[in-house]
């Protein structure tokens, strides 16, 4: 059996198949919610985890068609190994879980359940049998000099999504783990003073989300308690931080908007064990946004 591997053919199926997992999964999750949702980390309607799901199992399974069998269980273990990876990765590297399959039975760290890994092998059956030999032929029908340039296109536009959604998202990270940062600050602050209870209601105020609502009135309540020596340099100090993440939160706003408005839409169960207070703080802060609109 010839296997296409040259980088034409490669780069096609890989276009073809994320379209179609962006297709699927947008699909289900908005029939499921009930409203539309742009499933997906990036941006585009593409969905790279199944370009590549599809490519390992084209390259290990296709050749091994003729035993049905072997292509599904093949079809369940090779992209669950690929959907555990990429949660543990996206994980690692933007402190936040995208999905969550803990409520399923039999999962393995909420990344990968049975159910889902099941129906992997259903959709390696589907590709292998059914879809992939109407790629191939529609692949090969395309002119090759559009689809060459067509090809270009889509490297270009996904390169450009996929360096942006993740810079903004580093971005995003970078100020929860702020945001946390001051939330500490602020326990400190009270439990070494031993202010009470009434002061303790500050505490609300450090939530990026009423912050700039709440900054000059909680700026003048400050200046009311009568503080001195160290301790009126310290809030000073902590004034200024509170001042410089406001700013920073209202930078991000505007510059990643786009990018935190579609992880919030594609993923409304996003959560993050490191930053969970602040990215629901966040999340309250896009739906009043919302709201107001």
């Amino acid at each position: 059996m010839n296997l296409h591997t040259d980088f034409y053919h490669i780069l096609w199926f890989f276009i073809i198949y994320c379209v179609c997992g962006w297709i699927w999964e947008s699909s289900f999750c908005s029939i499921k919610a009930g409203k539309w949702i742009n499933r997906g980390f990036l941006m585009g309607p593409y969905i790279p985890i199944y370009g590549c799901g599809a490519l390992v199992v084209y390259l290990t399974l296709y050749p091994l068609k003729e035993d049905l069998w072997l292509v599904y269980i093949g079809g369940v273990v090779f992209p669950t190994i690929l959907e555990f990876f990429t949660s543990w990765m996206m994980e690692r590297l933007f402190a936040a879980t995208w999905w969550d399959y803990s409520n399923e039975k039999f999962n393995i760290q909420g990344r990968i359940c049975l159910k889902v890994s099941l129906f992997w092998g259903f959709f390696s059956l589907v590709m292998v049998y059914i879809l992939h030999p109407a790629v191939l032929e529609l692949i090969d029908k395309l002119p090759k000099t559009a689809g060459q340039v067509l090809g270009g296109i889509f490297i270009v536009v996904f390169s450009g999504d996929f360096v942006n959604t993740v810079v903004a998202t580093l971005d995003i990270k970078k100020t929860l783990e702020k945001m946390e940062n001051i939330r500490e600050d602020i326990s400190q602050f009270l439990d070494i003073h031993n202010l009470g209870q009434e002061y303790r209601e500050l505490s609300p105020a450090y939530m990026v989300s009423r912050l700039r609502e709440q900054w000059e009135e909680r700026k003048e309540y400050l200046e009311n308690i009568p503080l001195t020596g160290t301790i009126s340099e310290y809030r000073e100090e902590l004034e200024d931080k509170l001042s410089a993440l406001v700013n920073r939160y209202e930078e991000i706003r505007l510059k990643y908007r786009a990018v935190f408005r579609h992880h919030m839409s594609a993923y409304p169960n996003l959560k993050s064990s490191r930053y969970a207070k602040s990215l629901e703080d966040m999340k309250k802060r896009l739906e009043k946004l919302r709201k107001e609109k």
